[in-house]
């Protein structure tokens, strides 16, 4: 009884070091970056402002609440277009 304990503690912890595959594990692990930028839709945000003015003030009327409306939805508007079409280009994914 007195070998048994030992034996089978000994046992214990050899087991789960012969049950990992040695294969299983990659030779060569490689690391992957992600590198991102970030468009902050300055770009769409004065475009859209501009033409929204211009547009605002053509349908609206030719007051100061036709141009502020329109500059207001135009910049809204052209934000969202702008990071909207940078949205794929942001992120990039490299292994080493």
């Amino acid at each position: 009884m007195k070998s048994l304990v030992p034996a089978l503690a000994a046992a214990v912890l050899i087991l789960p070091v012969l049950a990992t595959d040695a294969d299983a594990r990659p030779a060569h692990r490689q690391r992957v970056y992600k590198v991102c930028r970030h468009s902050s839709g300055t770009t769409g945000l004065v475009a859209g402002g501009v033409a929204g003015a211009v547009v605002g003030g053509k349908v609206i009327g030719g007051g100061v609440a036709g141009p502020l409306v329109g500059a207001a939805a135009g910049a809204l508007g052209g934000r969202a277009i702008d990071r909207s079409m940078t949205a794929k280009k942001r992120c990039r994914y490299y292994r080493r």
